[in-house]
C-alpha cells in the first residue's frame, strides 16, 4: 500500500537525519531512472557519496562509539536501550496515521486526495498532509530558501559549541561546551526540566497561532522586521551583551510572573529607545492575551523555571546574541531569517506545517516511554560530565572478554559532547543536510518524479 511505504520511507528518513546527520555540499542529484518503482532508484551510495565517503574515512568513529557504547545498552534488565525506544516511537506515530481509513475525497485504491480535492484540515489524513507539504515545499522546492538555511544555521552554531574554526568575523572561535551541557540538562526529566513541558508549549501554541489572536501575533511579529528602529538595534554599537541578558532576564521574570500589569511594567523598564518601544508595543499586548491561556502559560512557565535554574549566566541568550549581533552572521540575520519563514507562510496559507507540527507533539506526547527514551538520548549525547569509574588503560584490556574495567573507554576519556559534536560537525561541513533532503526527496517521490529543488 502506497501510505504504508510512505510511513517506512518517513520512518527511514527520520531515523537517518536524527542519528547520522548526513547531507553533501555541492551533491549532484541522481539521474532519473526509466521508472519511478523505488527498486530502480540509485543505490544509497549513489545517494549519499559524501556520507559514505565520511564513514569510511573513519570521521563517525566517535560517533559511533557513544551509540554503540551507550545509546544502545539497556540501563536495567528488561528495558530496552534508548535508541530502539526512539525509533519505535517514531515508526508508532506515522504506522497509525498509515492505518486510519482513506482520506475523505480518495478515489479508487488510492489512500489519499489528490491536491484538488483535499479535504479540510480538520479532516485530513495526517500522512496525507505530511506528504502534500513536503512535495511543495521540499520537491517543487517552494519553501527552499528556509530549508537552505538549515544547514549554515546548525553548523555555525556546533563550530560555536565545539570551537571549530573562525567566527563570522574571521576570528579563531573557542569551545562552549557549556551550552551543550545546558541542553544536557534541559533533557534531565527531573522536576524542574521535563520534556513534556516542551511538548504541551508546542501543542498549546500551534493551537493558538489558528485563532483570531494568534494570526495577529504572527502578522505583528512579521512586521517587526521591516521596522528601522528594530533593525538598526541590532548592532554591538546599539545593544551590548550585558543590555541584551539585561532584558531577557526582565522580561523572562514578568513572563513567568503570569500578570499583564507585571508585563507591561517591566517592558517600561527595558533600557530600549521610546521608537522600539512604540514599535514592540503590538508586540506587548499580543503576550498580555497569551497570560490568559493556561495551556499556553503552565508549560511555558515549566520550561522557563529549568531554563532559568539550569542557566544562571544566561549562555544561551549569550550565545544567540553574539552569532546574530555580535558577530553579524548572516544565517542569523532576522530579515533573512523573517523572509524565508514569510516565504514558507506565503506558501502555505492551508497551514499545513503548524497542522503537522501540532499532530506529531501530539502523538509523541501520548507515548510517554518514547519521551523519556528521546529525553535520554539527548541527555547522553550532549552531556558534559566527566566518566566515572575504572577505565580500559589499553586497547588489549578494552578487548578482553571479561575485562576488568567498569568502562571500555580506550581511546579517550573526554566527555560525550566532545566526542559527539566534533564528529556531527564533520557530518554538517561535508554537506550532509543537503545531501540528506536530496535522497529523502528521491526515496518519498521516487526518481522520475521530476526536478528536485533540494538537490544540488
Amino acid at each position: 500500500m502506497n501510505h504504508l511505504r510512505f510511513a517506512l520511507a518517513l520512518t527511514i528518513v527520520f531515523t537517518f537525519v536524527g542519528f547520522a546527520s548526513c547531507g553533501a555540499e555541492n551533491a549532484v542529484a541522481p539521474a532519473a531512472e526509466a521508472r519511478a518503482d523505488i527498486m530502480q532508484c540509485q543505490s544509497f551510495e549513489q545517494l549519499m557519496p559524501n556520507f559514505v565517503a565520511a564513514i569510511g574515512q573513519g570521521k563517525t568513529k566517535n560517533l559511533k562509539d557513544l551509540v554503540e557504547n551507550q545509546l544502545t545498552v539497556s540501563e536495567r534488565e528488561g528495558e530496552p536501550p534508548p535508541i530502539n525506544e526512539v525509533l519505535r516511537s517514531i515508526f508508532k506515530t506515522l504506522s497509525s496515521f498509515a492505518l486510519k481509513p482513506k482520506e475523505p475525497g480518495a478515489v479508487g485504491g488510492e489512500f489519499c486526495a489528490t491536491e484538488q480535492a483535499k479535504p479540510p484540515l480538520s479532516s485530513a489524513n495526517e500522512l496525507c498532509e505530511m506528504r502534500r507539504s513536503l512535495d511543495l515545499l521540499v520537491h517543487q522546492g517552494k519553501g527552499i530558501e528556509a530549508i537552505n538555511l538549515i544547514e549554515p544555521q546548525l553548523l555555525t552554531i556546533l563550530n560555536y559549541l565545539t570551537g571549530t574554526g573562525n567566527d563570522c568575523k574571521g576570528r579563531p572561535r573557542v569551545s562552549h561546551y557549556e551550552v551543550a551541557g545546558l541542553v544536557s540538562g534541559f533533557c534531565a526529566q527531573t522536576g524542574t526540566c521535563k520534556l513534556t513541558d516542551g511538548l504541551d508549549m508546542a501543542i498549546g501554541f500551534t493551537d493558538y497561532v489558528n485563532t483570531p489572536d494568534g494570526k495577529d501575533l504572527v502578522k505583528h511579529l512579521n512586521e517587526l522586521a521591516a521596522k528601522p528602529s528594530i533593525t538598526g538595534l541590532l548592532n554591538p554599537q546599539s545593544l551590548t551583551e550585558s543590555d541584551t541578558v539585561s532584558i531577557a532576564k526582565i522580561l523572562l521574570g514578568a513572563v513567568q510572573g503570569a500578570d499583564a500589569a507585571g508585563l507591561r511594567n517591566a517592558f517600561s523598564m527595558l533600557p530600549l529607545p521610546a521608537q522600539v518601544k512604540m514599535d514592540l508595543d503590538p508586540v506587548v499586548g499580543d503576550l498580555e492575551k497569551i497570560l490568559g491561556h493556561p495551556e499556553i502559560m503552565t508549560p511555558l512557565k515549566g520550561s522557563l523555571n529549568c531554563l532559568t535554574t539550569r542557566d544562571v549566566n544566561s549562555d544561551l541568550v549569550r550565545m544567540l546574541y553574539r552569532l546574530a549581533i555580535e558577530e553579524q552572521c548572516s544565517e542569523f540575520g532576522l530579515t533573512r531569517l523573517t523572509a524565508a519563514l514569510k516565504g514558507v507562510e506565503d506558501v502555505d496559507p492551508r497551514g499545513s506545517l503548524i497542522f503537522i507540527a501540532n499532530t506529531l507533539a501530539r502523538a509523541i506526547r501520548a507515548d510517554e516511554l518514547g519521551v523519556d527514551s528521546t529525553a535520554k538520548v539527548c541527555r547522553l549525547v550532549f552531556s558534559t560530565a566527566k566518566l566515572v569509574g575504572k577505565v580500559c588503560s589499553s586497547e588489549a584490556e578494552c578487548a578482553a572478554p571479561t575485562p576488568k574495567c567498569e568502562l571500555r573507554q580506550c581511546v579517550s576519556l573526554r566527555p560525550n559532547a566532545e566526542l559527539a559534536l566534533p564528529a556531527i560537525a564533520d557530518l554538517v561541513r561535508a554537506g550532509v543536510v543537503n545531501e540528506g533532503i536530496c535522497a529523502a526527496d528521491t526515496l518519498l517521490f521516487g526518481c522520475t518524479g521530476g526536478p528536485q529543488a533540494a538537490c544540488r
